[in-house]
């Protein structure tokens, strides 16, 4: 079994300023300072491709999607599209073995993008980017002392759908090295859960009905969701039914207009 941990989401979209004051005006993160290798890929940073929220390059990542990323760092993969998470692992080296081993096509970053990160990506059975990454000499100490604690995102669990679930559990649990899943269900949908320590990998085979068996607005199997902590769940429910009728209100104005 495989050490690992959640290290980062990836979100992708389409306007980044406008998901950023979402997530610091609503949520209530704040953003942080992204730090560098010495030499970088071909990374197309800038305010408007990139928001991240965190410290030490963990938490948030708000990117835009890049068509052309991987032609221009010789990739297999597209980490910019579609979203992804990433695990932090203890030996990186393993991991690729057995990917190897599994015939599963990978591509090997190196450090890119994040000072003393080593990346890859692969797809999983259900063709979710999956990245994995080892920390592989400390981050400088200068560009540490520039970071806000405050700005530290904790992250709880990343949910995947997993189409093939039997496929997907021991890609996981077998090939990543994240071990046994305990396997839970909810109405028609079914769970694989790896835990760690606080972090949780999900596994979710889809379920069409769940938003209505729950009584909620929200399908939490049909797409890639993550969870994070944060320091009072009343007021962040308060912030977005606000955020929730102001939306409306804006919709009611512009459908006048028109």
């Amino acid at each position: 079994m495989t050490s690992w941990f959640l290290h980062q989401v990836n979100m992708p979209s389409h306007n980044v300023r406008e998901t950023a004051g979402f997530l610091r005006d609503v949520v209530g993160l704040k953003e942080g300072i992204w730090i560098y290798p010495e030499t970088q890929g071909e990374l197309h940073h800038d305010e408007n491709s990139i928001a991240y929220f965190g410290t030490g390059n963990r938490g948030i990542h708000v990117v835009r999607p890049i068509p052309i990323f991987p032609r221009d760092n010789g990739f297999l993969h597209n980490p910019t599209i579609g979203g992804h998470f990433a695990l932090g692992v203890d030996d990186l080296a393993s991991v690729c073995k057995r990917l190897e081993k599994a015939g599963v096509p990978f591509t090997d970053a190196g450090v890119y993008a994040m000072s003393g990160v080593h990346q890859i990506y692969c797809y999983d059975p259900s063709f979710n980017v999956i990245e994995i990454n080892q920390m592989m000499q400390p981050l400088p100490a200068d560009e540490l002392a520039k970071q806000d604690n405050a700005a530290d995102v904790t992250l709880r669990t990343v949910s995947v759908p997993a189409i093939g679930l039997e496929a997907s559990v021991g890609f996981f649990g077998d090939v990543l090295g994240l071990g046994a899943a305990a396997m839970k269900r909810g109405g028609d949908a079914v769970f694989a859960d790896f835990e760690t320590e606080n972090s949780r990998v999900r596994l979710t085979k889809p379920s069409a009905t769940i938003a209505e068996d729950t009584g909620s607005l929200h399908n939490p199997t049909a797409t890639a969701c993550f969870s994070i902590a944060v320091p009072d769940l009343n007021e962040m429910r308060q912030r977005l039914k606000r955020f929730a009728r102001n939306l409306a209100r804006q919709i009611s104005g512009k459908a006048q207009l028109a």
